[in-house]
């Protein structure tokens, strides 16, 4: 059996040839356990929930702040991982630009398509981030952030104990966010566009720019909820598995 850190949850074996493969990327301030319960459900496809360096599993590591020191290597154990079938790369807020420049280091450095990349609440890469938190700002106004998206419990909000040790993951992220820097980048692989109806950051209109970074299309599916309806929607992983 296949083991690697980069992948610690999945729905079968890493080296099961039967089932597609799902490599899932989290959004900032998330971790390859958002997406465990996941692969808990033994179904039609194998979800394969990426892990970075520093995060979650491997938290032990030190945490990388530029996402281009870890493509080659992450882009590698996914080819290896992949065992030459198909699989599809799916990612959520900033996991859907991971996944984006993945796609585009493993067509160009291996002459391997992704049969879809599946982009979840995200703007292109080549537009400017709406947020209006930068990774250099203080806290106050990484936690305004937070109340925006509706994503963290008040009660953690409002504990000061627990926030010490959070804030500073969740801006560790927000830093590796901005390393996603577009320089023309593009990918021959279809991309699948997933957006949540309240989600204002990342509404049809804005989403529909990744038509401009791959040769091969776009598809759009609108779903309701805010920006967190990929790990709040009851059907969503249903979709994924079957109406795609």
């Amino acid at each position: 059996m296949v083991s690697n850190s980069w992948f610690p949850f999945h729905t079968y074996a890493l080296d099961d040839e039967t089932h597609e493969k799902i490599f899932c990327f989290h959004h900032a301030g998330g971790n390859a356990g958002v997406y465990r319960k996941w692969t808990l459900n033994k179904g039609e496809k194998n979800f394969v929930c990426v892990e970075l360096p520093g995060k979650g599993t491997r938290r032990r590591e030190p945490f990388v702040n530029d996402f281009s020191e870890i493509l080659p290597t992450l882009a590698e154990n996914i080819v290896k991982v992949a065992l030459n079938k198909k699989f599809t790369l799916f990612g959520h807020s900033m996991g859907a630009a991971m996944a984006f420049y993945v796609a585009n280091y493993i067509e160009k450095q291996f002459n391997i398509h992704p049969d879809k990349i599946i982009a979840a609440g995200r703007q292109a890469p080549q537009d400017e981030d709406p947020s209006e938190f930068k990774s250099y700002m203080n806290d106050d106004a990484l936690i305004a952030e937070l109340k925006k998206y509706n994503a963290t419990p008040p009660e953690i909000l409002e504990n000061k104990e627990l926030l010490q040790f959070i804030l500073p993951e969740v801006r560790k992220d927000y830093k590796l966010n901005e390393s996603l820097i577009y320089h023309g980048e593009h990918v021959d692989t279809p991309i699948y566009l997933h957006a949540g109806t309240m989600d204002i950051g990342a509404t049809r209109e804005i989403m529909s720019h990744w038509s401009y970074v791959t040769t091969q299309g776009t598809k759009f599916t609108e779903f309701n909820g805010d920006h967190f309806f990929v790990l709040k929607s009851s059907n969503y992983q249903d979709f994924l598995t079957k109406g795609i």
